[in-house]
């Protein structure tokens, strides 16, 4: 099993790149330095749950998304918790309802 710091690591670097940041631009975002950042990224430090906090904040996941391997894949009912996170009621209750409708119509096809 890999190490949960470098899962940190090589997910922080993974969702940076997505949102087409900087190391630095990182570090400004997430209110930290940038030797922190790049002692994340390289799997050398761990950090305080505030601080962790702040990095899924600056690169808008939730928390899973940066602790689970990508290889292994976020478990689905973590994905659809990440999918309802912040929407009001009519909100989930309508996203809720569309992907009940999608798995009927896929016991339909067979």
């Amino acid at each position: 099993m890999e190490d949960t710091k470098y899962i940190i690591a090589d997910n922080v670097k993974l969702y940076r790149k997505k949102e087409n940041l900087t190391q630095m631009e990182l570090a400004e975002r997430a209110e930290l330095s940038l030797d922190s950042i790049k002692r994340v990224e390289s799997g050398k430090k761990t950090m305080s749950l505030e601080n962790f906090l702040r990095l899924t904040e600056a690169l808008c996941v939730s928390l899973p998304f940066l602790l689970y391997d990508q290889k292994n894949g976020i478990p689905d009912e973590e994905r659809i918790r990440c999918i309802l996170e912040g929407k009001d009621d009519k909100q989930k209750e309508y996203l809720l309802h569309m992907l009940q409708e999608m798995s009927d119509g896929l016991e339909k096809l067979g």
